[in-house]
């Protein structure tokens, strides 16, 4: 099969989807169409199958600019002008689902298309109602097009679904290749989060929660990432860790006691699966696509607010067999649930189903 992905984000989470799916599926001819951002690696390529394909796609960005954006959409249309025997064309995030559907409803290819949001932009809360209310029209407009919304996760799709638009879910998946869970080999318990320090990712509540633990040297928290709210992190016993390669990501959350996930919302954060792939507990703000992640009570716990997420951990340092056994259970549901290969199995399923159809 010929399968053509398009994102305008193409850097760190949906990114690493990308080439998730395309070495899940290394059988398949994978075409990347990619915009390209500060945060986009110069060795993307590296991370794919041999003989995958790249083309730049130009003018694509991702503020919202009608000048810009159409200049994106009839770039997207050339490209994909070229590539009507592809089996499927899977765009990946807002901007990309957006002008991708349109593009491929003008060379009518929507029955070949599929959309994955990767963090629905109308669960954003660090904008105005107005704007929300903007991108919300915006996903409804755009399924009017074609395609098909593939969320990462059941609650992201029942997200879509609840605004009247019709989505189904593939979860995300992580390789286990090497995976085994992990005792930290220091003192005390420390706490981490790994992701960009944006407002998604609500570094806010990360700081409060952290804040509770400043007096006692035997807690520490960690945020493996960087970003430009940085400044937010500003309780002593926090350290920011800056932008890691994913080698020393993984070595990082091997070394830590609880994964904390303070993100707003979500697609399905690939760095709790590989937390969760180290054997940590997770303790996760109930929001959508977190929940997805956590069973309670058997890997973790959802919160609701910052004094829950304390206690929590305050009841995780003194019962250290419990957290242990949710460490367990986090890496056996990414085994059984998350694992690549039922990510891969799935939208090789998908991918072969619209293949069939246009025979």
């Amino acid at each position: 099969m010929k399968i053509v992905h398009v994102a305008e984000s193409f850097a760190t989470g949906i990114l690493d989807v990308i080439s998730n799916i395309a070495n899940g599926m290394p059988e398949s001819q994978h075409v990347i169409i990619h915009g390209r951002r500060e945060e986009t690696p110069q060795s993307f390529a590296q991370r794919f199958p041999k003989g995958t394909l790249f083309y730049p796609w130009p003018h694509a960005a991702r503020e919202l600019s009608a000048a810009r954006d159409l200049q994106a959409l009839f770039a997207l249309v050339g490209l994909l002008k070229g590539m009507r025997d592809a089996d499927a064309i899977h765009l990946h995030s807002s901007k990309a689902g957006f002008l991708g559907r349109l593009a491929c409803r003008l060379l009518d290819m929507q029955d070949k298309t599929l959309y994955s949001p990767h963090g629905a932009a109308f669960l954003r809360q660090d904008v105005s109602p107005a704007k929300v209310r903007l991108y919300r029209f915006l996903e409804k407009t755009a399924a009017r097009f074609g395609g098909r919304v593939i969320a990462s996760s059941a609650s992201e799709a029942a997200a879509f679904i609840a605004v009247g638009i019709p989505a189904a879910h593939i979860d995300n998946g992580i390789s286990c290749a090497g995976s085994s869970p992990a005792a930290a080999r220091h003192e005390g318990t420390v706490i981490a989060t790994a992701a960009r320090i944006t407002p998604q990712k609500n570094p806010l509540l990360f700081n409060e929660i952290a804040q509770a633990f400043a007096a006692d040297p035997a807690v520490r928290f960690v945020w493996l990432g960087d970003g430009e709210l940085r400044h937010q992190l500003s309780s002593p016993n926090i350290q920011v860790s800056g932008l890691l390669p994913l080698d020393e990501l993984r070595w990082r959350l091997a070394d830590i006691d609880i994964y904390l996930l303070t993100s707003l919302y979500e697609g399905l954060s690939l760095c709790a699966l590989l937390a969760m792939a180290a054997g940590k507990p997770l303790l996760a703000l109930d929001a959508v696509g977190n929940r997805d992640l956590v069973v309670n009570d058997e890997n973790g716990r959802l919160f609701t607010s910052p004094a829950e997420a304390i206690e929590h951990i305050r009841r995780w340092r003194v019962d250290k067999p419990l957290a242990e056994s949710m460490g367990k259970r986090s890496q056996e549901l990414v085994r059984t649930r998350f694992s690549l290969q039922n990510m891969a199995d799935r939208y090789r399923e998908l991918y072969r189903s619209l293949a069939a159809k246009q025979l």
